[in-house]
């Protein structure tokens, strides 16, 4: 297993590593947005996704090379808006997915999303 750098990134707060590669897979961490961007929901998955994409793109991917992608929603009345931008962003990719309501997130944040991404080479340091 190889933690992959994220030095565009803020570092981990906790016992972590933003994403770790083992094989042909990256797993990524749980991604929350940066709120300081807007709290609105829109802005606050973008910021998501936006993060995820850095985080791929040191191993050279991108969105394209999600496998399995994991959204935590802090309410499910967020699913019509929440699948409208995840289309968006997404365009003609489809992945494994699982949109879990599970009300309060950490620091506020109405998302949370996490991939796991096929790896075409390694990101290590």
């Amino acid at each position: 297993m190889t933690p992959w750098p994220t030095p565009r990134l803020p570092a981990p707060v906790g016992h972590y590593v933003a994403a770790m590669q083992t094989g042909q897979l990256v797993y990524l961490s749980g991604v929350l947005p940066d709120l300081a961007r807007g709290e609105d929901f829109a802005t606050q998955f973008d910021t998501c996704f936006d993060r995820i994409e850095t985080i791929l793109a040191e191993g050279g991917q991108g969105l394209a090379s999600i496998v399995q992608c994991t959204i935590y929603l802090s309410d499910i009345g967020l699913w019509d808006e929440f699948n409208q931008l995840y289309r968006r962003r997404l365009g003609q990719h489809r992945c494994a997915r699982t949109v879990v309501p599970v009300g309060p997130l950490h620091f506020g944040a109405q998302i949370e999303v996490q991939v796991v991404a096929e790896a075409t080479r390694s990101a290590a340091a």
